[in-house]
Parts: C-alpha cells; sequence; structure tokens
C-alpha cells in the first residue's frame, strides 16, 4: 500500500506554498513518508509563520490547547469508497528549528525525522537515519511512561517495528495513574486512536494498550471486552477482546469508518443479558449507544460518529438477510453505508471458525437487490408489481 495524500490536505499545503510560508512534516507523517504506508488521519505540520499569519489563511482554524500543537484544522475528501477526514496539526516556528525540537520533543528517536513536501526531501537534523531502519525501537534513555507507550502503540500499528525490552522494562498495568490520564485529553485520545486503527497492524497496538492498562484508564467501554468470554464453538479465538482484535487481521482498507465499527461492533456483549436462547440479547442496540457516547466524548465528528453508529447497530443484519421480508431490510440495503456493513460482516465472520461463507450469501442477495431495484415493473423483492388499472382474469 503506497502513501498518497488526501486531496483536501494538499489543498492546504498548496494554499501554504502560495503564501511563501515554508512547510515540513513531523512525526508519524513523516514516517507515513518514509516507509510509504497510507497516510494516517492526522498530519502534523510545522510551518514558518505566525499563528495570526495561519489564522488568515484558513478561516476554519482552530486551537486546541494541546501540547505541541498551536492549531488543527479538520479537512474533508468525500469521494468514493469512503469519506476521508484528515486532522491537520499545525507548530508554527518564527525562527530557529532547534525551538520546534523542544516543543516536539517525540519519546522516540525516530519521531525526529522531518519531510519537505515541497521539495520531496527528507530532513535528518538529529542524525537519527541508521535507527529508521532497525527491527526493534525504544525510547529516549529506555525510558517508559504514559507518553512513550502511546507512541509506541502507534509505531508497532504503522510500521514493520517491535518493541525492544518492552517485558523487561516496559510499563505495566500501573503506567496510567489518575494523574497522569489528565495530561492526555480527549484531543489527543481521538488522534492516538486514529492513527493506531489507520494502521496495517492495529491489532498490535490495540493489544499493547490493553495489556499496558491505558484500556483501564481512558477507554473503560474497551477494557470491559477483556472480562468477557465466549463460547469455544463459535470464538475459538478467544475473549470478546481477542474476538475485536481478529477482526482486524481481515481488513482489506484501512479506513477509519469500518476500523471504528469492528472495533466497537461487539462493545455491547459485556452489558448484554441472555435470553431467548441467546447468550448476548441485543448486544447490537447496546453497542451502538456505546459507541456514540465513546465516540462523543472523543469528539469525533458527527457524522463520522453516525454512520458508526448504524454499523454497530446492524452489523448481525447480513446474517440473517436470506430469512428476512423485503420489508425489514430494504431500508437498511438502501443505505450507501451497506457495502461497508458487509466489509465488517466479513471480518467479523472470518475471525470466527465459521469462514466467509455467511458473507458470500448476503451478498448474493444484495446483488439480487440492486439487480431488481433497477427493475421498474418489480419491487425490491424481486416480485413483479401490479399497477393501478391491471385485472387478474377468473
Amino acid at each position: 500500500m503506497f502513501y498518497r495524500d488526501a486531496p483536501a490536505a494538499s489543498a492546504v499545503l498548496d494554499a501554504l506554498r502560495a503564501a511563501g510560508i515554508q512547510a515540513l512534516y513531523t512525526r508519524f507523517s513523516a514516517l507515513d513518508r518514509f516507509f510509504r504506508v497510507s497516510a494516517s488521519p492526522v498530519l502534523s505540520l510545522r510551518v514558518s509563520c505566525g499563528l495570526i499569519d495561519l489564522a488568515k489563511l484558513f478561516p476554519a482554524l482552530r486551537y486546541p490547547g494541546i501540547e505541541g500543537a498551536d492549531a488543527a484544522l479538520l479537512c474533508e475528501d468525500h469521494s468514493p469508497p469512503e469519506p476521508r477526514r484528515v486532522e491537520i496539526y499545525f507548530t508554527c516556528i518564527d525562527g530557529e528549528g532547534s525551538a520546534a525540537d523542544l516543543r516536539e520533543n517525540p519519546c522516540f528517536d525516530v519521531l525526529r525525522l522531518l519531510y519537505n513536501p515541497f521539495t520531496g526531501a527528507f530532513c535528518d537534523p538529529r542524525g537519527i537515519y541508521p535507527l529508521l531502519r532497525a527491527a526493534a525501537v525504544r525510547p529516549r534513555g529506555g525510558r517508559w511512561s504514559a507518553a512513550a507507550l502511546m507512541e509506541a502503540a502507534v509505531l508497532i500499528s504503522r510500521y514493520a517495528y517491535s518493541l525492544e525490552n518492552l517485558a523487561a522494562g516496559g510499563p505495566s498495568g500501573e503506567g496510567f495513574p489518575p494523574e497522569t490520564t489528565r495530561a492526555f485529553p480527549p484531543e489527543v485520545q481521538r488522534g492516538l486512536l486514529a492513527c493506531i486503527l489507520s494502521g496495517q497492524n492495529a491489532f498490535a497496538g490495540l493489544r499493547l494498550l490493553g495489556d499496558s492498562g491505558f484500556l483501564d484508564a481512558l477507554w473503560p467501554e474497551l477494557a470491559c471486552m477483556r472480562e468477557v468470554s465466549h463460547s469455544k464453538e463459535y470464538h475459538p479465538e478467544g475473549d470478546v477482546w481477542d474476538h475485536t482484535l481478529e477482526t482486524f487481521r481481515y481488513r482489506k482498507n484501512t479506513g477509519l469508518t469500518i476500523a471504528l465499527a469492528l472495533l466497537l461492533h461487539d462493545a455491547g456483549k459485556p452489558r448484554a443479558e441472555a435470553a431467548g436462547g441467546r447468550r448476548f440479547d441485543k448486544h447490537a442496540e447496546i453497542g451502538a449507544l456505546i459507541a456514540e457516547k465513546f465516540l462523543n466524548r472523543l469528539g469525533f465528528p458527527p457524522a463520522l460518529t453516525g454512520d458508526v453508529v448504524f454499523l454497530v447497530r446492524n452489523h448481525m443484519l447480513p446474517g440473517v438477510i436470506k430469512t428476512l421480508p423485503a420489508c425489514r431490510t430494504q431500508g437498511i440495503m438502501e443505505s450507501p453505508l451497506f457495502p461497508m456493513l458487509l466489509e465488517v460482516y466479513r471480518c467479523d465472520l472470518s475471525s470466527t471458525f465459521r469462514g466467509p461463507d455467511g458473507y458470500y450469501e448476503a451478498c448474493k442477495v444484495y446483488r439480487a437487490f440492486l439487480k431488481h431495484r433497477k427493475n421498474p415493473y418489480r419491487g425490491s423483492d424481486g416480485k413483479k408489481i401490479r399497477k393501478m388499472g391491471d385485472y387478474v382474469a377468473i
């Protein structure tokens, strides 16, 4: 998978260039370019101007009030197959780059790489190039902290890195005391989650956060999945959290909408009760409510949240769609999100022992629905429509 900038982000770079403002990719944005992986939904830019100049150039600029970022701008691209939302974070530097180094101060040296999008050249002022191709990375000085673990989760999710000496010196469940978690507001958490989920190895970063105590401290909606066992007959991969991580191995793309739906599709199981032979009765409906609250708390855009809630609420439907009457399924299959729903179902199903057969059956039903919908003489179920004035011979 090769790197490409979202068109909306490219428009921002064009505006900066036209205004004579220099820009450099920093942190994970520079590494995305270096390793040529799909760009994350977060773009970190160091710009050679003051905040006032930046505000004049982008009227929609906002000021997140988080460490290392002076301003932010949400860019949206609605081209298919999935809308891409890129949150651009600006660090304004009037003067030498050394001031920026002090402000950004990443825990891992590999995050000091810079990239100039105007010249297509990388900048390595700290001489860290030999580290970029190393198999394992470790935080500077070997000191693990909550911030270091969060950066590590992104590194192993997006690139082919392993973590050096994690078992011996890495953080444990005590790595996120209450006074530490206050340093990571929802804005930071949202960026962290977006960067992890858009990585090819998202399951690795998520597992690290679960094992470290991060989920317990900041995302209890996800942490409680680790406490719910699955029937080995249907889910030999493990508990609800293990199953959730396994679904990420079957993704065909790293779009954020599907990734968030996979992350939250079984969030309702810890609160669901057994009824009518179903161990997790109404877990999809419960999970949709949990997903909405979770995404709202982290500040995800309302449109994205609504799409994810739709997918979570209906993620079980493809499995029974062939047995339901058209009046129950037509509205959902007419949704432009239905292809994404099928993809969520495919990943969900493939992570169990059952395999993707049910997914192919659901696709067959959907193709038939699309075919009949184009026919003005038949309903969505394929039955002939009787028009006014028709009569039946007797």
